[in-house]
């Protein structure tokens, strides 16, 4: 399920919610992912801009952002 969300982020340039470890603390927002990687993926947060390299065994949950339901353009044309 980790890899549907961070395909869906890349291929469509969609933010994502998402819940990580990071030096044994829990982090959270919303990311946008630029790169994925066999065991690691890079992202843009809203508030920086620069990007962030995370292993994927760090990631602790994924989900659509507030307000995306997961639809693309290609599945609204397909209706």
């Amino acid at each position: 399920m980790i890899e549907r969300f961070l395909s869906y982020s890349l291929k469509h340039n969609r933010k994502i919610k998402a819940i990580w470890t990071e030096d044994d603390n829990i982090k959270h927002g919303n990311i946008t992912v630029t790169e994925i990687g066999d065991d690691y993926f890079c992202f843009t947060q809203g508030r920086k801009k620069t990007a962030t390299r995370l292993e994927k065994a760090c990631i602790l949950s994924l989900g659509y952002a507030r307000g995306d339901s997961g639809e693309t353009d290609r599945d609204i044309k397909d209706d």
